[in-house]
């Protein structure tokens, strides 16, 4: 099987693959010489050491081979249950094919949508253990330096297809095992959705470190109330999540998670309240927020916050080594005010766009030169006496409304802070440019009482309505799905937009 340089390790009883090197390969590959019977992959009907994870890469490798692609060609890793996906990725990596993770709890139309923009030669069946060949007339081959294919999450609008850099990938995750300083044994929870590219600093972090990955099924990541009884039943002593979607684990009456030591926090803003909850649920966690789109790989700022953080919004931090920003004015000042965008400057950044799957804007706004991936993110910043970054809110939520500005980010921030707002999120309504707060937590009727309490923090920027819902519709990465919540207040203009397509 695969082989960086050296012998195979004895533990894989494998043949040697290609000579290329996928940087993420080769950390897994030295882990399984170091570590062959350490615990590699645990899911809820199995468990692997680092032996018996390698002869899996290697049979896939196998498999992979045979379809004699050319080397770069795209495949589509379809998750299933997420006991194989560990394997089936890095086998793939390992026969030179470029994975696209497909997430098998998204709606059949998103998945279907996203097979057809990405076009693979074949797709990997990880619950059957078999590949399959797509017929496609014209299948992508993707640059030798691409390690994965990700879609956006569709907070801006249509998905775009991003080509992630394998090299990217290895830095930041060594730089989070330095950081954290993870050890061998470390067990690592995998909550995150797969067609996300976050899921990578779950899969890769113990994978590349002598840790163990405890991988949630679909049952577990479905139900909100059986994730901290899980994470405590699994010992987990370090978890990526989204706050929002993290607030939904809090609510129910669970034990504390007392063996968490490390939570990061990243994909939204991050509240000092928020925080607090945590750590009630989890005593003993270093709390770190993290920021970059995935255009620049994972994670490209950190920040860990301190005991005493306040309730408001915290800041993203400094920047990575071999990363940097700047803060650039937008454009003219009637429609964008003082704004400052932030741009994110990295060797380790992604390799740009499909062309065919974004706009002209888009690429534009995504360049890679002479090795440097320059991106022009969506998001205004600022910086705090401290020099860290505060991720002020994105462009596009700094709206107008009857002539001024009104900074819908500020609004969701002064909601977050009342004690019975569990998540908030607030949008403009095309129609009429109303500007609705959507909460979660409180009794419907309090929605008039709600907007009472923002009257003193907000002043002029107070929104025209608050609606009270059950629970904030969620994108399957975790975040709040803005457009979803604009169908839910705004039902006429829905139906509109359903006939229209």
């Amino acid at each position: 099987m695969y082989s960086s340089g050296g012998s195979t390790p004895a533990a894989a009883g494998s043949t040697v693959g290609p000579a290329a090197v996928c940087p993420v390969l080769d950390r897994v590959y030295r882990t399984v010489a170091r570590h062959p019977h350490r615990t590699a992959v645990v899911t809820a009907t199995n468990r692997l050491d680092y032996r018996e994870l390698w002869q899996q890469v290697g049979r896939w490798q196998q498999r992979g081979s045979k379809l004699g692609l050319p080397a770069g060609s795209l495949v589509a890793v379809r998750s299933g249950s997420g006991a194989g996906l560990p394997a089936a990725f890095l086998g793939a990596r390992a026969a030179g094919l470029v994975p696209l993770l497909i997430d098998d709890g998204q709606p059949v139309s998103r998945i279907a949508a996203v097979l057809e923009a990405a076009r693979p030669a074949a797709v990997l069946l990880t619950d059957q253990d078999d590949i399959q060949p797509t017929g496609q007339a014209r299948p992508r081959t993707l640059p030798a330096a691409a390690g994965y294919l990700v879609f956006s999450s569709g907070t801006q609008g249509t998905p775009k297809a991003i080509v992630g850099q394998a090299a990217g990938l290895a830095h930041f995750i060594d730089w989070e095992i330095a950081a954290l300083g993870i050890q061998p044994g470390t067990r690592v929870a995998m909550l995150t959705s797969p067609s996300f590219d976050v899921c990578y600093r779950d899969l890769l972090l113990p994978l590349c470190s002598g840790g163990e990955l405890h991988v949630a099924d679909q049952v577990v990541r479905s139900a909100p109330a059986a994730v901290l009884p899980w994470l405590a039943g699994r010992e987990i002593e370090v978890l990526h999540a989204v706050p929002s979607l993290s607030a939904r684990w809090i609510e129910a009456d669970s034990p504390p998670v007392n063996s968490l030591r490390h939570t990061l926090f990243a994909g939204e803003p991050l509240y000092g309240r928020h925080v607090h909850r945590w750590r009630q649920v989890a005593p003993n966690t270093r709390v770190s927020n993290l920021y970059g789109p995935s255009e620049t790989t994972l994670a490209k700022f950190h920040y860990e916050v301190p005991a005493d953080c306040g309730s408001g919004l915290q800041p993203v931090g400094h920047p990575l080594p071999d990363s940097s920003f700047d803060l650039v004015a937008v454009g003219p000042a009637e429609e964008y005010g003082s704004a400052r965008r932030v741009v994110v400057s990295t060797g380790y950044g992604s390799l740009g766009y499909l062309p065919d799957t974004c706009s002209a804007e888009d690429l534009d706004r995504l360049r890679r030169t002479d090795g440097v991936t320059r991106f022009q993110t969506q998001d205004r910043g600022s910086l705090d006496p401290n020099g860290n970054l505060v991720i002020a809110g994105r462009l596009d939520s700094l709206v107008k409304r009857r002539g001024s500005f009104v900074d819908i980010t500020r609004i969701e921030e002064a909601a977050a802070d009342l004690d019975e707002v569990r998540a908030a999120c607030c949008v403009q309504l095309p129609s009429s440019s109303e500007i609705v707060l959507a909460v979660q937590g409180p009794d419907p009727d309090a929605a008039a009482g709600l907007r009472r309490k923002l009257r003193a923090p907000l002043g002029a920027d107070l929104p025209d309505r608050v609606v009270v819902l059950p629970s904030l519709p969620l994108l399957p990465g975790g975040k709040a799905d803005r457009r979803e919540v604009r169908r839910l207040l705004n039902p006429e203009e829905a139906a509109d937009e359903r006939q229209a397509s």
